[in-house]
């Protein structure tokens, strides 16, 4: 048996090309990739992380083979498929196929296993092939909305980001994608939803770290321990309490701060205002604060 491959490779070696696009985390690692692969036939093997494929466009007649049996055939715009890590399957593409992938680690389900269900593994995912879900559509499209249509780009997401929408999505495959997804379903929600709101001297604690660390890189887990609480707990509890996600709330802060930085400090430059309000570059700061204010910083500013 060979050593598993990161399916990213593996999906540039079977179709000899490379994504269009590429989300990271800030270690480098691929969390998600957009694919343009052409009509043809290409296989999976060794793949060492769970992939979600979101059919975004283009052809329709996909066919899957595995152990030369055919086990899913027309993959339906809008569709997900779910290939577990370490599969073999063969796949045959009528014409070009625009695809968006999601790469889970084994480890990351697990974690949300230990802290959420009280076990030290994850029930195992179903495979399932084109499957029409509302919930993983609308995900899909929030994901794809960031990617620009130019080939050959990328973006690292902030880990807060990457955090909470690891959290949301592995939520939602453990609840309706599992074989013991009835029980995990009670399981999941009483824990999480028992004492939903965080109190407010914690509350306190949290959103003073926040300020303190604006112009860093945030990461959930920091926010949860303070709370000692889970992950997955912790980002329903915020929301609940706040009434915006943890990410959300530290933009939010984040633009305030921009806001008043633009106009009290009239010396600071753009750039060095997006830098000071943990912004990761200045095109970033731009657009972002052009899309929630409504004007660009410098407009702003006067």
């Amino acid at each position: 048996m060979g050593m598993l491959v990161s399916t990213p490779e593996l999906v540039a070696r079977a179709t000899a090309s490379g994504p269009d696009y590429v989300m990271q985390a800030h270690s480098g690692t691929i969390f998600g990739a957009r694919w343009n692969h052409p009509a043809g036939e290409s296989q999976l093997r060794r793949n060492a992380e769970h992939v979600l494929v979101y059919h975004l466009s283009g052809n329709t007649d996909v066919e899957r083979l595995q152990q030369g049996m055919v086990t899913g055939f027309r993959s339906r715009v809008g569709s997900v498929t779910f290939m577990p890590r370490d599969s073999e399957s063969d796949w045959r593409l009528g014409g070009n196929t625009q695809v968006f992938h999601l790469y889970l680690p084994q480890s990351l389900l697990d974690a949300f296993a230990r802290d959420t269900l009280e076990r030290d593994a994850c029930p195992p995912i179903d495979d399932f092939f084109s499957v029409s879900d509302s919930w993983l559509d609308g995900f899909f499209r929030m994901l794809a909305s960031e990617a620009p249509p130019a080939a050959g780009q990328g973006t690292r997401l902030e880990t807060l980001v990457l955090d909470q929408i690891q959290s949301l999505l592995v939520r939602h495959l453990v609840t309706h994608y599992t074989r013991e997804r009835r029980i995990e379903t009670e399981r999941v929600l009483t824990r999480s939803n028992a004492g939903n709101q965080l109190r407010q001297s914690v509350l306190k604690k949290i959103t003073a770290l926040i300020h303190e660390r604006l112009h860093e890189d945030i990461c959930l887990q920091d926010l949860a321990d303070l709370a000692c609480i889970s992950k997955d707990h912790f980002l329903r509890a915020f929301r609940d309490t706040v009434g915006q996600t943890p990410y959300h709330y530290v933009l939010s802060q984040r633009l305030e701060r921009a806001r008043m930085l633009l106009r009290e400090e009239p010396a600071l430059s753009v750039a060095e205002v997006a830098r000071r309000c943990g912004f990761r570059n200045l095109s970033h700061f731009s657009a972002t604060f052009r899309r929630v204010i409504g004007v660009s910083p410098k407009a702003y500013r006067g």
